[in-house]
């Protein structure tokens, strides 16, 4: 809505309605302070949304945005709903939009359907759909749980790989393994390495 551009110090200083386009990446936001020598956006508001191509939207309130290496750096919180309605939160992370790679930090969730996972780092490549979890990870899916030392999720194929420490418990199983493949179509999953079972309907 308006625009200050103080030359000498070369800032440009945005407010109301701002929306910055980079090719395939929106950026919205109530105010925007554009650094002309450090290729640096930074943006302040109510919301401050990032969409990309394929309309995987990120919002938070605090978001640096480097225009030259087309690289966004979130923090103080922020919230990605995939294509597909799938969310990831955290506390601080970026977004590569040359590699179209979502970086998440610290207190990460994530929902997809009836699956939640809590973990503390989190790579979401948009192009593949696939979550990578880089640290230890616990996952519920209603009454299931089970804890791992890492592993990731290809939405497209629904089929989740964990490894290290693997445990996972039900109401009438619990089990332990190296490594575990969980296709949640048709609801199978294969234990690898040492795995072990218990059964209390069998």
């Amino acid at each position: 809505d308006t625009a200050l551009w103080d030359v000498a110090n070369k800032i440009i200083n945005a407010r109301g309605h701002v929306q910055l386009i980079q090719k395939e990446t929106i950026l919205t936001s109530d105010k925007m302070q554009y650094y002309v020598d450090d290729n640096m956006v930074q943006c302040r508001g109510s919301l401050v949304q990032l969409q990309d191509k394929e309309r995987n939207t990120l919002r938070t309130h605090y978001l640096d945005y480097n225009t030259q290496d087309s690289i966004a750096f979130f923090s103080n919180g922020a919230s990605m709903r995939d294509k597909d309605g799938q969310i990831i939160e955290s506390m601080d992370g970026s977004y590569d939009a040359r590699s179209k790679i979502f970086t998440f930090r610290n207190q990460v969730n994530m929902f997809t359907d009836s699956v939640f996972i809590k973990t503390s780092k989190l790579d979401y490549r948009a192009s593949d759909s696939r979550a990578d979890f880089l640290d230890r990870i616990d996952f519920w899916k209603e009454e299931n749980m089970l804890t791992a030392d890492g592993g990731w999720y290809l939405r497209g194929e629904e089929t989740f790989f964990f490894r290290g420490n693997v445990h996972g418990l039900t109401k009438a199983q619990e089990g332990w393994s190296d490594s575990l493949y969980y296709y949640r179509i048709p609801n199978d999953v294969i234990m690898m390495g040492h795995a072990q079972v218990q059964d209390t309907t069998r």
